[in-house]
């Protein structure tokens, strides 16, 4: 957790909670403010992040445009576009997290240099799984991700700092 510098995450059953929503030919998704802010901390730690799925749809451009985080999407060889990802931050794949939740994440998830994922993945994920979250997907384990591997490099308390200064307690 250590060399992390980056975050690639799945979106169904990651950053949703993997339900397909229909209505008529419309798609809709639920994302979790809870990790849209851990992404923006992790961009605000100068990490580099990005969504790779291999579903997209209007709601996924949306929110990755909203974070402001590269896309990848209709990309089922995960494996492959993991390595293109990081190669195109210029990044050795060892200082890449990989968070992801099913059969079609294993291959990225094998490369990364840390493996996550959330307790409702596939059983394949959860056993090959570098770091388990105690949420489930869609309900702020990205967050809950970033945030222990700034803690565990020492940054969390420094990103916090800004926001303890706006507190009442503070005089401000």
């Amino acid at each position: 957790m250590l060399a992390v510098r980056a975050l690639v995450c799945d979106v169904d059953g990651v950053l949703t909670d993997g339900k397909l929503n229909y209505l008529g030919n419309e798609e809709f998704k639920s994302f979790s403010v809870l990790d849209g802010f851990g992404i923006t901390l992790a961009k605000q730690a100068g990490w580099k992040v990005a969504f790779l799925t291999a579903r997209g749809g209007p709601a996924v451009e949306r929110r990755a445009t909203e974070l402001g985080v590269n896309l990848v999407s209709g990309e089922r060889n995960k494996g492959s576009a993991f390595g293109k990802i990081c190669a195109g931050w210029d990044m050795p794949v060892s200082q890449v997290a990989y968070m992801g939740d099913d059969w079609l994440d294993l291959p990225a998830m094998m490369q990364a240099g840390l493996a996550a994922t959330v307790p409702n993945a596939a059983t394949a994920v959860r056993q090959r799984a570098h770091w388990l979250s105690s949420l489930a997907g869609g309900n702020g384990a990205v967050r809950e991700l970033v945030e222990a591997i700034l803690r565990i490099q020492g940054r969390l308390d420094e990103l916090l700092k800004p926001y303890l200064a706006l507190s009442p307690e503070s005089g401000q």
